[in-house]
């Protein structure tokens, strides 16, 4: 989730029950965190969060903290819910083809984004 240039992390809290974020590209720690119910109420609170800051940061003649660019971990699992139909299928497409399913899908989105760039150029 993104505003004004600070991106937010989000997580669900199993003990409260509810959707909390956190800013993770303005330094070594969160500028603001939000919590909400829905994902447009979350939205709503990472707005307020951010718009809040930068008016008390105004008011008090203090610079704020710059969102910072951020390299995305390519460690990081990328989980996808694709549904039983199309993940059978796309699980019998990588076997049929002698690959893993990682490989299979990497490619199938590798020819995703070619398309997308090619169409993008045209």
């Amino acid at each position: 989730m993104e505003y004004k240039g600070y991106i937010a992390r989000i997580e669900y809290d199993d003990d409260f029950k509810c959707l909390c974020g956190s800013v993770v590209n303005s330094g070594p720690y969160s500028i603001v965190t939000f919590v909400a119910n829905d994902v447009e109420g979350l939205e709503r609170e990472f707005a307020i969060s951010i718009d809040e800051y930068l008016a008390a940061c105004a008011e008090a003649d203090h610079t704020p903290r710059k969102p910072e660019s951020i390299e995305m971990p390519l460690s990081e699992p990328v989980c996808l819910q694709l549904g039983e139909s199309l993940h059978k299928r796309i699980w019998q497409a990588a076997r049929d083809s002698d690959q893993s399913l990682d490989c299979w899908v990497a490619q199938a989105l590798e020819r995703s984004l070619a398309a997308e760039t090619s169409t993008l150029e045209a």
